[in-house]
């Protein structure tokens, strides 16, 4: 059980668009130390064209032509007949072994070699080209010195044909391959035996054991997907052996409700990790940043609030020149017109005024992260806390024009309260996490939420809708007061969000004063604390005036104990290992 083929669109280091390429990545990695031989099968995306990103990488084009014609007329109605002509490349990255398949004429190219990883025109035509690729390498598996799997491991739809058609072809060399797939986040794509089928993705219609109900079946790939009622998730997860997805809720709630009751015999969750070290990360930041902070702020020490006045006054209105990265295009163009402050064009935004304490939230800039929800509360929360400063570190999409928009009109009308940053701003990125005060996820939904455990790495009490994975790593204060990390709210409640975000903040700043002044007097203390309207959360702050301090400490904790990628993969082999014992039963 000790060589695994990955397939996946995204991979840090080679590609990334969002959370699924860090876990992907850092998966493999840990996969690599713990003595699995692992190599990884993606589209290029056009990576192998850059010479810097050929030597990171160690990509050596493999003797080799894949070629074929895909036959059958327009299985979507965008798409003619074609020839197709890959070349394969072999790398390396963090220990494991990559193949990237590009494009070696016009009709190919225009799709592998297509830097936007996800366009909504081409998905379909990437996952064939990386099935018909990967069907050419199987074919020539000799000539690559790849040894064969014991394990295929398919992340997310995209990479579903490849693996399916993967094992098939092995199978019939005589290997019997254990099958796995995670399902980062359903996207939930019909398909047909068209597009699935030999003239396109390549798989062949054979009737072939699989593992459903619990018990050993034989049924064809056609029944398969007509019991998948032409979802192509549910047809992979009827076929795969192990079912995986990245959190106990997101699975329960949503994937396997999805896929069928037929494969609940084969659910394990797998969460994502986190390996951003507190001590670490506040050791660099003091490298790049503490002399201007002692010198600007007139101290001799940095603490929290130090780094946080800092921010909020100096660093976030003092990005590097070509910061905030945007991709060329829509986004880049809406983004750089905003010019009424705190905008001051391209992308830059002006400094706070004065400190106070911080909200942050950070990720992609879309309505199923709840921002709507957020805009609401602002104005009641500045009402309660006038002090308060929002930053908003966004990732904006092309189809998310409205958001922007919005996004940006919220921060001209709070203008003295709100600052939002389109695009990556590698420079503060981690100085905002290490300043904040709290962190808020409203998502409506959230299969994982990598940006919870980040926000908990480095400190940060989060406030968190209850849905998905956020239930699983989020420890709420009414039900664990001494392990708790932040507060759990329903989602699309922006009252809620409103009283738990006084609440935490009012629990946070006290527990600053008390740090700065040393004890306060009880009836300071009391007033203060009339903003806490969470009772546990008051009776606690009120008893322990630090409390505050706890709830980070208790993050930073949570985080290093559970949720460290060496600890996690030790979810993943246990899911190879059941995965290869249903294999070797069928």
């Amino acid at each position: 059980m000790k060589n695994v083929w990955a397939f996946a669109f995204e991979c840090s280091g080679v590609a990334k668009v969002g959370g699924l390429a860090e876990a992907v990545s850092n998966a493999l990695k840990q996969l690599s130390e713990r003595g699995f031989h692992v190599t990884l099968f993606m589209p290029s995306h056009g990576v192998h064209k850059n010479t810097e990103t050929r030597k990171k990488l160690q990509l050596e084009k493999i003797p080799m032509v894949i070629r074929g014609k895909l036959k059958e007329k327009c299985f979507i109605p965008y798409r003619e007949p074609y020839r197709y002509k890959i070349a394969a490349w072999k790398g390396k990255l963090k220990g494991f072994n990559l193949i990237l398949f590009s494009g070696l004429n016009e009709a190919s190219s225009e799709i592998l070699d297509d830097k936007t990883v996800y366009r909504a025109k081409r998905i379909e035509d990437k996952a064939v080209l990386l099935a018909r690729g990967t069907e050419g390498f199987i074919a020539n598996l000799e000539k690559t010195e790849t040894p064969a799997p014991d394990i295929i491991h398919a992340h997310d739809w995209h990479a579903f044909p490849a693996a399916i058609l993967a094992k098939q072809q092995l199978e019939k060399l005589g290997r019997k391959p254990a099958f796995v797939i995670t399902i980062h986040l359903l996207s939930r794509p019909k398909t047909s035996w068209r597009y699935l089928g030999e003239k396109w993705c390549g798989i062949k219609n054979e009737v072939h054991p699989v593992f459903i109900d619990g018990e050993r079946k034989l049924l064809s790939h056609k029944e398969l997907l007509k019991k998948a009622k032409r979802r192509i998730e549910a047809f992979a997860a009827l076929e795969a052996h192990i079912v995986t997805s990245v959190s106990k809720s997101y699975l329960e709630e949503e994937v396997i409700p999805f896929v069928g009751s037929a494969c609940k015999c084969k659910k394990m969750h797998i969460w994502n990790g986190c390996d951003w070290n507190y001590k670490q990360m506040l050791k660099k930041v003091a490298e790049k940043f503490g002399e201007n902070i002692k010198e600007t702020l007139k101290t001799t020490e940095i603490r929290r609030y130090h780094l946080r006045r800092y921010f909020l006054t100096k660093a976030i209105g003092n990005l590097e020149p070509e910061e905030p990265f945007l991709d060329e295009g829509i986004v880049k163009e809406t983004v750089w017109s905003f010019a009424k402050k705190p905008f001051l064009g391209k992308g830059k935004v002006e400094p706070f005024a004065e400190d106070g304490p911080m909200v942050l939230m950070t990720g992609r800039l879309a309505k199923q992260k709840g921002v709507d929800t957020l805009f609401k509360a602002i104005p009641k929360i500045l009402r309660e806390i006038p002090e308060t400063k929002f930053v908003l570190l966004f990732l904006p999409l092309p189809e998310e024009k409205r958001l922007i928009e919005k996004s940006a009109k919220i921060a001209m009308k709070y203008k003295e309260s709100v600052r939002v940053i389109f695009g990556k701003a590698p420079s503060i990125y981690i100085l905002a996490h290490l300043s904040s005060d709290v962190f808020v996820c409203p998502s409506l939904w959230e299969p994982f939420g990598i940006m919870a455990l980040e926000a908990m790495a480095t400190g940060n009490p989060v406030i968190a809708t209850q849905v998905g994975g956020l239930s699983d790593t989020v420890v709420d204060i009414r039900q664990k007061p001494e392990t708790a990390t932040g507060i759990l709210i329903p989602a699309k409640d922006f009252e809620s969000l409103t009283e738990a975000a006084v609440s935490l903040i009012t629990a946070l700043m006290i527990a600053e004063r008390t740090e700065r002044e040393g004890q306060l007097r009880k009836k300071e203390l009391h007033d203060l604390a009339k903003h806490i309207s969470f009772k546990p959360l008051k009776k606690r702050v009120l008893n322990q005036p630090t409390y505050g301090s706890k709830l980070r400490e208790n993050a930073i904790h949570r985080v290093e104990k559970h949720f460290r990628w060496n600890k996690i993969i030790n979810m993943l082999i246990d899911a190879y290992e059941k995965a290869v014992n249903i294999a070797e039963a069928s």
